[in-house]
């Protein structure tokens, strides 16, 4: 369990989760950092309700377009980064994300966040990788990427 919350729990669940999941999360990451609270039973029982809160979040996530953001197909910007937490890169926002859905929630949380790219790199468990921008100039072509602007 230990090993469980030092590595997966602790770097890669609770960051840039849904908000709707992020009370459970708290929940198990806090339980489980105190391995001798909870038996390996009682554990796996309590993942039980976030897998199924996960699935019903991922099927009501499906929005129709959203019009806070314009689409730029091969786009990039090249600057314009600011710092977030837990970052994959040391000067800039990168993060992981689900889908453009989480990116947009994502974004909207920052205050400074005024676009976001995403790129065709992906962690190890599948989730893209994403750049958060705190303006959307200069916009430069890149097959590779695809970027969403703030609509004001």
């Amino acid at each position: 369990l230990f090993f469980h919350y030092r590595f997966f729990f602790t770097y890669l669940l609770p960051h840039s989760a849904p908000a709707s999941l992020r009370p459970l999360l708290d929940k198990i990451v806090n339980a489980t950092g105190k391995p001798t609270q909870w038996s390996n039973a009682s554990y796996l029982f309590s993942l039980s309700p976030g897998l199924s809160v996960n699935l019903e979040f991922t099927q009501k996530c499906v929005k129709s377009a959203n019009t806070k953001y314009r689409r730029v197909p091969e786009a990039f910007i090249p600057d314009e980064n600011y710092r977030c937490w837990p970052s994959y890169h040391h000067k800039g926002c990168l993060l992981s994300v689900f889908d453009v859905n989480e990116a947009i929630e994502i974004c909207d949380s920052y205050s400074q966040c005024k676009a976001f790219v995403l790129t065709n790199q992906t962690t190890w468990t599948g989730r893209q990788l994403v750049f958060f921008k705190m303006a959307s100039n200069p916009i430069v072509p890149d097959p590779d990427k695809i970027t969403y602007v703030k609509v004001t």
